[in-house]
């Protein structure tokens, strides 16, 4: 199974021959092979901590439009201790 490569944030994902290459643009001796096994579990690693993830990604911060777009007033409004789900914080990366 070939796929396309793919480059995005400095970094070339390509899968060819049931390995998933991973090479640095900025230095081409950079560079990890995964077999697919391997490869599948560092998907299956990444996906039960996606929403860390994607913290991280934007930095952790909500802009003001996101925080306020329930009003205080309203009654869908709760406080943080009403909430029956736990704060999510992204772990170190």
């Amino acid at each position: 199974m070939d796929i396309g490569e793919m480059v995005v944030h400095g970094w070339k994902f390509k899968l060819v021959d049931d390995e998933l290459s991973i090479t640095s643009e900025q230095d081409p001796n950079v560079h990890l092979e995964l077999e697919a096994k391997a490869a599948f579990s560092l998907l299956d690693y990444l996906y039960q901590y996606r929403d860390d993830l994607a913290l991280a990604a934007k930095g952790g911060e909500e802009s003001e439009e996101d925080s306020n777009r329930v009003a205080s007033d309203s009654a869908f409004a709760t406080s943080a201790s009403d909430s029956a789900t736990p704060e999510i914080r992204p772990s170190g990366l």
